[in-house]
């Protein structure tokens, strides 16, 4: 298992898992919530116009612009990607400063900019192993000629 220490804005530390090194006890859960928010339009198209925009206007874009963003794709969809980033956290976070255990409560407990670099540390690798909704190409595919 590959582990590397993360210094963290506050002082503390993590010690975060290779994403290759996350067991499918963990896994299992974020695929779940990646699944709830692919049925849901509104997130589909906001997802869709944040692909359109490009991966540089997303990182630029300013508070007021994510807050609408959030908005569009509605209460659930957002309580739902609040979840999600939680669970690659605690995916990844193999122990910490913030005491013996790394728990969803003590998650929560941290500093906004602890948190929020938490986040973006662990959103690498985050979404890899997650669903596909590919057409089959396989010629051994129950459903062959799944693209017909």
């Amino acid at each position: 298992m590959t582990i590397k220490r993360e210094n963290l804005p506050d002082g503390g530390w993590a010690d975060l898992r290779d994403p290759a090194d996350i067991s499918e006890r963990l896994r299992r859960p974020i695929r779940a919530i990646q699944m709830k928010l692919a049925k849901d339009p509104a997130f589909a198209e906001v997802v869709k116009a944040a692909q359109a925009k490009g991966a540089q206007a997303v990182r630029e874009m300013d508070e007021a612009a994510a807050a609408q963003v959030a908005a569009q794709m509605g209460d659930e969809s957002a309580g739902l990607l609040d979840e999600l980033n939680d669970r690659a956290i605690l995916a990844r976070v193999a122990g910490w400063s913030y005491g013996p255990e790394v728990t969803a409560d003590a998650l929560l407990d941290l500093p906004g900019p602890t948190y929020d670099r938490l986040k973006a540390l662990c959103a690498a690798g985050a979404l890899d192993g997650g669903p596909d909704f590919s057409a089959s190409q396989a010629e051994d595919s129950p459903t062959v000629p799944s693209t017909a």
